[in-house]
């Protein structure tokens, strides 16, 4: 977001001081100091609007939303014709989730200010959120030509280009990007994120280290603090390299095929997971060295690497990214629930709402309904925690009392017909199984699953649904049920 600059200097020395202090404490990332400073400003020169609009910015930046409204609202009452105020309040607006608002203050940002950049582009995301993409990139670009020497405006409209689903557009100005800022991290994962898209695995691996520098993965840098060497791919000679889970427990079920494929080095292995993972991937990893669990002592090592470096470090390209052999699993008593006539379907519909793009891969449950007069069908859950307001299918019965970690989900799936699921971990967990599975995806995929092909080479078993325009799940549920249907004949 835009920091309003310094005032000229026809203005109260002491003014003058005071803006200077807060705004370098705003630069250093000293938000607590600068909001003292700012509200210094505030007590003496309470008609300067730039006093209450850096102030709803530093608290917008520490995640006070409520508190920079209120800011922000002052902020446009003292200055009417400011458009960093209303740039600042459709911000705050924005977080909390009145986008209508945010989208009308925006607009007024830009009637004072045609090129006002941070309001260009940031209306620009909510467009792109709503899937207006013609509208994102008319702003994008009105925003490049106002400050085309902006390393991040070619990354904002790369990004547009890539939820538009305009790969070449998206891979040009990302690199337009980095040739104006090498070490644009945002701009090299983007990129990433495009080539993957393209199957073009080996060119996408080494940007797709930027993640760690990004803000919302940087709580997996160094989070244990490790003092160890980082893993290059050089030979271990029976040295013990700790690899680490990451991100989440899809995520660890995809990356863990690499791991057997490191005996090559020479050293052991060992893997740092997380507990609801730990009987299935004892069974899946019959083969290494120790598995260690999340908050338990780690043994000693010698050399550490993140789980989603491997395939960079063993140059893997598509041909490499087949699964691992589907684990054997424990024998388990007979579930009274599954012990019913019909094609036996498990249902995922939503994943973590926490996921940075959930409100895109989740589906109402509301949208399943329209399965209910498919004959022959018994409906499970395979949601955890489960839905409030679950599908409305005949006879649905809801697994999750029966789910305590993955090695029992993975039971379950084992003894259904058919997994039906959203972008989650079931996803994963079924491909692993090597279990026939539909996934329903948005019309912007995750990095993962590629473009336009029903099948993917990470799980060999998976069909991917996917939506034809921006939010369309009503066309990807129609598909789903004539597939549902074909299923149930054999």
């Amino acid at each position: 977001m835009l920091i309003s600059k310094m005032p000229d200097a026809q203005h109260d020395p002491l003014l003058l001081e005071l803006f200077k202090e807060a705004l370098l404490r705003q630069l250093q990332g000293s938000r607590n100091l600068a909001l003292i400073a700012y509200k210094r400003i505030q007590e003496q020169f309470p008609g300067f609007v730039d006093g209450w609009t850096n102030a709803s910015v530093v608290l917008w930046e520490m995640g006070r939303y409520p508190e920079a409204l209120d800011m922000a609202l002052r902020a446009a009452e003292t200055g009417p014709e400011n458009p960093s105020a209303y740039c600042a309040l459709a911000n705050a607006r924005q977080s909390l989730g009145d986008f209508d608002d945010a989208v009308v203050n925006f607009q007024k940002a830009l009637e004072y200010d045609p090129a006002h950049f941070p309001a260009l582009t940031n209306l620009a995301g909510i467009y792109v959120r709503d899937g207006n993409f013609a509208a994102a990139l008319e702003l994008d670009t009105r925003a490049i030509q106002a400050k085309p020497s902006q390393s991040a405006l070619w990354v904002n409209r790369g990004y547009t280009k890539l939820w538009a689903l305009d790969m070449a557009g998206a891979e040009a100005d990302l690199k337009h990007a980095l040739e104006l800022s090498a070490d644009n991290a945002l701009a090299r994962w983007n990129l990433a994120y495009v080539h993957m898209l393209q199957n073009r695995y080996r060119e996408a691996w080494p940007n797709f280290k930027a993640r760690e520098e990004l803000p919302e993965w940087s709580g997996n840098r160094d989070r244990l603090g490790f003092e160890k060497p980082r893993w290059n791919g050089e030979e271990l000679n029976g040295r013990a390299l700790l690899i680490y889970s990451e991100q989440g427990f899809g995520d660890t079920i995809q990356f863990a095929r690499f791991i057997p494929r490191l005996r090559q080095y020479g050293g052991r292995v060992l893997l740092l997971t997380y507990e609801p993972l730990k009987r299935f991937l004892t069974a899946y990893l019959p083969d290494i060295d120790g598995l260690i669990m999340a908050g338990a002592p780690l043994p000693p090592f010698d050399a550490v690497i993140p789980l989603m470096d491997l395939p960079m470090i063993l140059k893997a390209d598509a041909p490499e990214l087949a699964p691992l052999p589907p684990p054997i699993l424990p024998e388990c008593e007979p579930l009274p629930e599954l012990d019913r006539p019909g094609l036996k379907a498990g249902l995922v519909w939503a994943g973590n709402p926490t996921h940075l793009n959930d409100a895109q891969r989740s589906i109402n449950p509301r949208h399943l309904d329209a399965l209910a007069d498919i004959k022959g069908i018994a409906w499970y859950g395979l949601q955890k925690p489960p839905s409030d307001e679950p599908p409305g299918l005949p006879g649905f019965i809801d697994m999750s009392p029966r789910m305590g970690d993955f090695m029992d989900t993975a039971q379950i799936a084992r003894q259904l017909d058919l997994i039906i699921t959203v972008d989650t971990s079931v996803a994963h967990l079924a491909g692993s199984l090597g279990l026939p599975t539909f996934v329903l995806l948005p019309y912007l995929p995750d990095w993962r699953w590629s473009l336009n092909s029903q099948q993917t080479p990470w799980y060999p078993t998976l069909t991917l649904l996917r939506q034809p325009t921006h939010g369309d799940w009503q066309s990807v549920i129609s598909t789903l049920k004539k597939l549902i249907q074909r299923h149930a004949l054999y």
